[in-house]
């Protein structure tokens, strides 16, 4: 996004989608998208945590107008036809007419008929070349579905990558009038009277066996691809070997091919898809609105591991089984210059360090994701942001103190029925650089500052006369003695994500030398990082929240009791904290437990 473009708000557009959130909770959450790509966002039912991340993705695709169409051009893609049969959508693939393939690949040189023996049975047969491809992408599985069920005899232009497809040309050995092979008896070879021949029989063939990977568009689906051509084996009516082949069924049978006029001297593909048979007019794909850079993908009660997010290698397809959240992962991949949003609804349904462990690793260290059954692994791309939703029940489960380190915990509150229905919230925009905000990959290094770098950036800012550096570090110290010995105490990491985090808001609000404004965003961090961890019993933690109540307080020397303290602004350093120190603390007093997400 450039800095120099006129930006819309977000905040005037959630208004306009008919959504009011408090414009603090929205600048945390835009801040903390700048310090981790990793939130976690909580509160009851209702209050819009899943929908703000939607919006916000589509806010930012309507904003910076990437919704550019596709063109697939001459000499690129080359047309042919897709049936929306069965096999269509739930494998996913087809055989495909040879006719779509011809003017670019010459199959039909791949054509020969021959006498053979199978086991000294003499018989007459033909060789024909069958072309497959498989694709990856589960909506465009879904958009097949949906056509079958409409008419399963539908035909649909499907574009090919004709550059990709060339990589299947392959070296031959010519034959010597003979070829000399071994096949397993089945019930196609004895009811059908044929064969796919072995992966040796490609050492006659000009192709490489295996799988060649494309790239295919249907309508407004693109999707990665796989391409493979089989020799086909058929044998002309012949009662004596087909008894032959059921009496010997599952046993390897010898075939010899006799075959003289094998010869690809004059196989030339012409993989220029202008001389395709069908000249592929420029055609322009719209954006699909439906499928923006975003991914909602509701968490199951049952997960354990991470398959259900990044996908599995499935043997008996021998193709990697893809899911919605890998291929918005993969397609971030390709698209580094605009962020993507993988939206995890329910997060805590299922213990989420089980399904999610390799994420939070990969998110600190950098280091790819092994994919299960694979020998491949996933790198999160930088452009990529991690949003989990939370509600609490019966259902759920708790947060580990490693999950919330790792992330800023934001608290959605209930909009009061008044506030809404009045509109009463609709007033102002945001007061800082809307530009910086609202583009989350600005300052995307952000997270690579260590505590060097960030002492350097906060020497030349001011509060009151002091260093701002040593404010905050006294102000942290007085949090991490007071949590010392309870069991949520906090280190490097969260004082350097505290850290980061001051530093986007500073230069939020244009970089001031005398930064006034500081103890706003500091405390949106005490409530999304320090607060986040506590849980317990009255006996563990009820003096732990009054005595982090009363850091809160300007006043920090009356012990006040949290739950009999009305809380006014003016009598508060940090008042959102305090105010949910005090909601703690009276729920603790209720109920002997509490916790904060609730």
């Amino acid at each position: 996004m450039s800095e120099n473009v006129q930006v819309g708000s977000f905040y005037k557009y959630l208004i306009d989608q008919g959504y009011y959130f408090d414009k603090e909770l929205i600048e945390n959450y835009l801040l903390s998208l700048k310090v981790k790509p990793f939130e976690i966002l909580t509160g009851n039912s209702g209050t819009g945590k899943t929908k703000l991340s939607q919006l916000f993705a589509l806010f930012l695709i309507n904003d910076v107008g990437n919704n550019s169409p596709k063109v697939i051009e001459h000499g690129k893609y080359f047309k042919v036809k897709a049936k929306t049969n069965y096999s269509s959508w739930k494998s996913m693939g087809w055989t495909v007419a040879k006719d779509d393939f011809e003017k670019i690949l010459p199959i039909r040189n791949c054509e020969v008929n021959f006498d053979l023996l199978v086991d000294d049975i003499p018989a007459e047969g033909h060789i024909d070349i069958v072309c497959q491809l498989y694709y990856s992408n589960t909506k465009l599985q879904q958009y097949f579905k949906k056509l079958y069920e409409k008419d399963d005899k539908m035909i649909v232009d499907m574009f090919v990558n004709c550059s990709d497809i060339k990589k299947i040309s392959d070296d031959y050995e010519p034959t010597n009038g003979s070829i000399i092979l071994t096949q397993k008896a089945n019930k196609t070879a004895a009811k059908d009277r044929q064969w796919m021949l072995n992966s040796s029989f490609f050492k006659y063939l000009p192709f490489k066996n295996g799988y060649i990977n494309c790239e295919i568009m249907v309508d407004d689906f693109t999707s990665d691809a796989r391409f493979r051509v089989l020799p086909r084996f058929t044998f002309k009516n012949n009662p004596r070997l087909q008894s032959y082949l059921n009496t010997n069924m599952g046993k390897e049978v010898k075939i010899e091919l006799k075959i003289d006029n094998f010869d690809f001297e004059g196989f030339v593909p012409e993989f220029n898809c202008d001389k395709s048979k069908e000249k592929t007019e420029t055609t322009l794909l719209e954006y699909d609105k439906k499928d923006p850079r975003y991914q909602i993908v509701p968490v199951g009660a049952n997960w354990t591991d991470n398959t259900n997010i990044v996908g599995y290698y499935n043997v008996i397809t021998e193709g990697y089984q893809s899911t919605p959240a890998y291929e918005l992962i993969k397609q971030a991949q390709k698209d580094p210059e605009n962020p993507y949003f993988l939206i995890l609804d329910e997060m805590n349904l299922s213990h989420v360090e089980r399904y999610f462990a390799d994420f939070l690793s990969a998110i600190e260290s950098g280091e790819e994701i092994p994919l299960y059954g694979n020998n491949q692994t996933l790198k999160l791309p930088d452009n990529l942001f991690i949003i989990g939703t939370v509600n609490v029940d019966e259902t759920t489960y708790m947060f580990s103190p490693k999950v919330l380190d790792r992330a800023n915990t934001i608290e959605f509150e209930t909009v009061s029925a008044w506030n809404y229905m009045s509109s009463s919230n609709n007033s102002g925009d945001f007061e800082g650089d809307i530009g910086y905000l609202q583009d989350p990959l600005r300052d995307s290094d952000i997270s690579n500052l260590n505590i060097e770098d960030l002492k350097d950036i906060f020497s030349g800012i001011t509060f009151e006369g002091d260093n701002l550096w040593d404010t905050l570090a006294m102000e942290l110290t007085a949090f991490q003695e007071t949590l010392k010995g309870s069991g949520f105490d906090f280190g490097f990491r969260v004082i350097n994500e505290i850290l980061r985090f001051m530093v986007v808001a500073w230069r939020y609000e244009n970089s001031p030398r005398e930064w006034n404004n500081w103890v706003r965003y500091f405390d949106a961090q005490i409530k999304q990082k320090i607060l986040p961890k506590l849980h317990g019993s009255e006996k563990a933690i009820g003096n732990v929240l009054t005595n982090l109540f009363n850091i809160c307080l300007i006043d920090r020397n009356n012990n006040e009791n949290p739950k009999n303290t009305i809380v006014n602004k003016d009598d508060c350093r940090y008042y959102t904290s305090a105010l949910k120190l005090k909601d703690m603390a009276k729920v603790l007093s209720d109920q002997r437990y509490v916790s904060f997400i609730n």
